[in-house]
């Protein structure tokens, strides 16, 4: 199954104050890059992103959701927790930056 997935964004007075991509593999459903608009923050904006992230998601099927979060952010890590996710730590992120596809 193809990943599903989609970006939803907030918007005030025709300006975007917000987005959040939601996707979903056919098992779990994955946040990425939650951002609001400095301006617009402790709003509720980010509650409202994620909240319509995860009705997407689970119109899809999805029962499980993860987000990547930086360690070192405070206000993400506390609005994540606020949101009931929690803090899964027995798991390794690996990356690989280019060149890619064996070149």
């Amino acid at each position: 199954m193809a990943a599903r997935g989609a970006l939803f964004v907030a918007e005030t007075d025709d300006t975007i104050v917000g987005s959040v991509i939601a996707t979903f593999d056919g098992w779990r459903g994955n946040v990425y890059r939650l951002a609001v608009d400095p301006r617009y923050r402790r709003r509720g904006v980010a509650r409202r992103l994620v909240e319509h992230g995860e009705r997407h998601l689970a119109d899809q099927g999805c029962v499980r959701v993860s987000a990547l979060v930086v360690r070192d952010e405070p206000a993400a890590t506390s609005l994540w927790s606020a949101l009931g996710y929690e803090l899964q730590d027995a798991m390794l992120r690996f990356v690989k930056t280019g060149p890619l596809g064996g070149r």
